[in-house]
């Protein structure tokens, strides 16, 4: 603008009257290559014809021209152009003279266009990757802590890396912070679970065994009574030697009286070890597991033996009803389920608040599965309670339970039988308990009844005995 001022004063100072071709050609001289000269006549008339189409430009060119401004006009829309021009004065009238010229051309623009949309598009990138990194971290953080929330199998020993030194740094130590709490306090819950377990074994023990010596009594005084009896017999038969008036027949009377009192003593004996039995399978720890099977007849007969004193007890009937073969069989070791039957059943008892009542125990057959429902007919619990059953260590007891029989009857079905357990309970009606195990596939009697299916195994050993002689 500067360099086309002085050119101004140089070229047209000292003309007198030029018309428009002399000043046209001063402008042509004076213009770069690129850059348009332009003439507004007196009349406001502009050449070339592109300077009349913008009358906001040819005002402003005018004012320059006149030196009302600061020397220069911008255009506008589009490219950014400026003008420097100077009046030129003849006989008739004043000349606005000038150069229009473009400080940016289109393909400056395109460029700075190009330019700032490969800014936006790499800024675009860094953002993006900063966000999924951000974003990585989180879902990290976010699906560890779900897992925890949700009781999936979390290592609580493996750390989540740090791989910023930002605020998402700062979470994932928070979150490695609260995996190590997590870590301690499931330790310190599983060693109290421990003693919880533990003393609940000893104390169902402890009144097993309370139970089992109310039993034992009966048999034991009856064993001993007959011993006195055969203490007797034996100084009879001590007196008896070398009396002569006493025979044959007297000595055989003698052994006779014996041997009734020994048979006698034969059935004590017998219940005397079944009891033992139960209760030692009964008394190993609860931890103890083997893959063995045992039939529906042995859990029914050790429930029955086991559960005799406490019925007395509490004056309950229990009425068992079973509607399946007693020789189906289960795997599993068959004192964790005499435990949890015997848990239910006592709860039973313990509802009637020693008014006592009936329980009854049906067995029946649910396609693969053997289903044992324990009902009641006495309070029924408390739905709030119920709501939290299986889930939480919850009692009706008060102070007297602790609620881990039924919640440790729920982990054994589910754990040891891969079975399920439900119940169903109705203010002031009772409650209903339903254990589904599955049992072992069935046996050819079962499909074909007793008497069909021991037919059709005869008829396959005589087939196989016959291709065996045949060669």
């Amino acid at each position: 603008f500067e360099g086309y001022r002085s050119r101004f004063v140089k070229s047209f100072s000292g003309l007198e009257n030029p018309g428009r071709e002399e000043i046209s050609a001063i402008l042509d001289t004076i213009a770069d290559e690129g850059h348009q000269p332009f003439i507004i006549d007196p009349w406001g008339r502009a050449e070339p014809k592109e300077i009349t189409e913008n009358k906001f430009f040819i005002t402003y060119l005018n004012d320059i021209a006149m030196e009302k401004t600061n020397g220069r006009v911008y255009d506008y829309y589009g490219i950014d152009s400026q003008a420097a021009a100077v009046r030129v004065i003849t006989d008739d009238g004043i000349w606005t003279a000038g150069i229009k010229y473009d400080l940016t051309s289109r393909g400056t623009i395109e460029l700075l266009g190009a330019s700032l949309l490969t800014l936006m598009l790499l800024y675009a990138s860094v953002l993006g990757y900063l966000s999924k990194s951000l974003a990585d971290d989180i879902s990290r953080v976010a699906q560890n802590m779900n897992g925890i929330v949700h009781g999936e199998n979390v290592d609580l020993d493996r750390k989540l890396p740090v791989i910023s030194n930002d605020e998402t740094g700062d979470l994932v130590v928070a979150f490695n912070k609260i995996l190590e709490l997590v870590k301690v306090n499931i330790e310190s819950i599983e060693e109290k679970q421990a003693v919880l377990i533990e003393q609940e074994r000893l104390a169902s023990l402890g009144q097993l065994i309370g139970g089992i010596a109310h039993n034992l009594r009966t048999p034991i005084m009856s064993i001993s009574g007959a011993i006195e009896a055969l203490k007797d017999l034996v100084h009879e038969y001590s007196d008896s030697i070398g009396d002569r008036s006493v025979n044959e027949q007297d000595h055989m009377e003698i052994a006779g009286e014996m041997l009734t009192w020994l048979d006698k003593m034969k059935p004590y004996c017998a219940y005397m070890s079944d009891v033992i039995s139960a209760v030692k399978g009964q008394a190993v720890q609860m931890t103890a597991y083997g893959m063995v099977m045992f039939t529906v007849d042995e859990a029914v007969k050790r429930v029955e033996l086991l559960l005799k004193h406490e019925l007395k007890r509490y004056h309950c009937v229990l009425n068992i009803k079973p509607s399946i073969d007693m020789r189906t069989e289960i795997k599993g070791e068959v004192s964790n389920l005499i435990q949890v039957l015997d848990n239910i059943i006592i709860n039973a008892m313990q509802a009637y608040d020693g008014k006592g009542g009936t329980i009854d125990m049906e067995i029946v057959r649910s396609g693969d599965n053997v289903e044992f429902i324990i009902r009641d007919y006495a309070k029924g619990i408390p739905r709030n309670i119920a709501n939290r059953l299986f889930r939480e260590m919850i009692t009706t007891k008060g102070k007297n339970g602790t609620g881990l029989g039924l919640y440790m009857s729920y982990s054994t079905i589910k754990g040891r039988f891969g079975g399920n357990i439900t119940f169903t309970t109705r203010d002031g009606c009772g409650t209903t308990f339903f254990i589904s195990i599955p049992c072992i596939t069935n046996s050819v009697e079962e499909v074909y009844g007793w008497e069909k299916g021991q037919r059709l195994i005869h008829q396959i050993t005589g087939y196989l005995l016959w291709m065996t002689r045949s060669g």
